[in-house]
């Protein structure tokens, strides 16, 4: 573009009309520093550097918007800042990132979370859950909070007006974790301050039937069932968890097409984990299969679909059984736990019950070593009675042998 009076060089720039491709005229006055003409006639000033050995080009101005002195002068700003590896354009998104920061609120981010993350990739469960924990708790106290201003003291004070219901407010902060994370990654924070925020221990609870108590729940189905109180499906779906150990959401998701009568299993294409799940029938599941009758696509079936609250049918059977203490879910715990009592190996019942985590089958362990303690009394046993078996008469030899 010369290296004269800065007239001419105008001169120059409007003289460049459009010729149907795109052009690129460097400057002779600063190096990097060039004139691009766009197809349709659009001018633009961009400089051209290298940056951790890529080659960048980077738009400084439009003209006849910004005239060429000021082009040039930021053009040097520019190509300095890149040639000691700095990179202009990211540190421009930084910039409009923090500022939106400052500006979006933490309800307009969980709008955006909610569309572009949370229903797209998740259960329909959990997007229920996180919708419910959102508008109940994290919306209220944090929502006109800005994205910016939000930070572990706002959280915490969350977490602890929650003290009364720690499992409820440990989600909460969960959900608030996972909405701030989204937050990070889309470059609005640098930082998440839920992440930290220590936990109350709510103390696992864990309920497991004996084999009497299982046959109190079992009787107890058919007391309801003949009762009328449920019908014959939520009849079906109970049955079917105490026989295979399956999740309620798992049994309602049973269709007859995936069932495999030969093999004798119920390949689930999805499952809690994402994966497909294979659950394995016995001759008692079976059986209960054959008893259902066919009333669309899904197994246990509902008004519309599938079958929606199977635990609202335990909530009723339960109470025949006096197990009011007995979650639906501790039916699967029973049937992990009558397995490992009967010395199956851990790793075969994660494999039972489609835990992807063998860490999950660990809370089985000691009823596994209940297992080997009734073992090692049975060899003790078997010792003693050895030792005080009656011996034959013993004859002493004379000599040498």
């Amino acid at each position: 573009m010369g290296s004269c009076d800065p007239a001419p060089y105008s001169s120059f720039v409007e003289t460049q009309a459009a010729n149907g491709r795109d052009r690129i005229v460097f400057d002779g006055q600063v190096p990097g520093f060039a004139l691009r003409v766009t197809p349709i006639g659009t001018k633009l000033f961009i400089v051209q550097a290298r940056i951790g050995g890529s080659k960048r080009r980077i738009t400084v101005g439009v003209f006849p918007k910004m005239p060429l002195a000021k082009a040039r002068a930021e053009a040097l700003q520019v190509l300095a800042a890149m040639r000691s590896g700095i990179d202009p354009t990211a540190e421009r998104k930084a910039r409009l990132r923090a500022a939106a920061a400052k500006s979006i609120t933490v309800r307009e981010l969980s709008e955006r979370w909610l569309a572009e993350f949370v229903v797209p990739k998740l259960k329909p469960r959990t997007q229920h859950d996180y919708k419910k924990l959102l508008a109940r708790y994290v919306l209220p106290a944090l929502g006109n909070l800005t994205v910016a201003e939000i930070d572990r003291a706002h959280v915490e004070k969350l977490h602890l007006s929650m003290s009364d219901k720690p499992r409820s407010a440990n989600y909460t902060v969960a959900v608030t974790r996972a909405l701030l994370s989204f937050a990070v990654r889309h470059g609005l924070r640098a930082n998440n301050p839920a992440k930290d925020v220590r936990l109350y221990r709510e103390g696992r609870r864990e309920r497991y039937l004996t084999e009497a108590e299982i046959g109190a729940a079992a009787e107890a189905i058919s007391a309801a069932e003949r009762a009328g109180v449920i019908g014959p499906f939520g009849v079906a779906g109970l049955r079917l968890a105490l026989f295979t150990g399956a999740r309620s959401g798992e049994i309602t998701a049973f269709k007859w097409g995936h069932v495999g009568w030969e093999r004798r299993i119920i390949r689930l294409p999805d499952s809690k984990n994402n994966d497909p799940r294979t659950i394995h029938l016995s001759d008692a599941a079976i059986e209960v299969l054959r008893t259902i009758p066919h009333v669309g696509e899904f197994i246990i079936a509902g008004r519309r679909g599938s079958y929606k609250n199977l635990s609202r049918a335990w909530t009723f059977v339960r109470k025949y059984a006096g197990l009011d203490d007995v979650r639906l879910h501790d039916l699967r715990h029973s049937y992990a736990s009558l397995a490992a009592g009967r010395g199956v190996p851990l790793h075969t019942i994660g494999k039972l019950l489609g835990h992807r985590d063998s860490t999950t089958t660990q809370r089985y362990a000691h009823l596994a070593r209940d297992v080997v303690q009734s073992v090692n009394d049975e060899l003790g046993a078997a010792m003693q009675a050895a030792i005080k078996k009656p011996r034959g008469k013993v004859v002493e030899l004379r000599g040498r042998p």
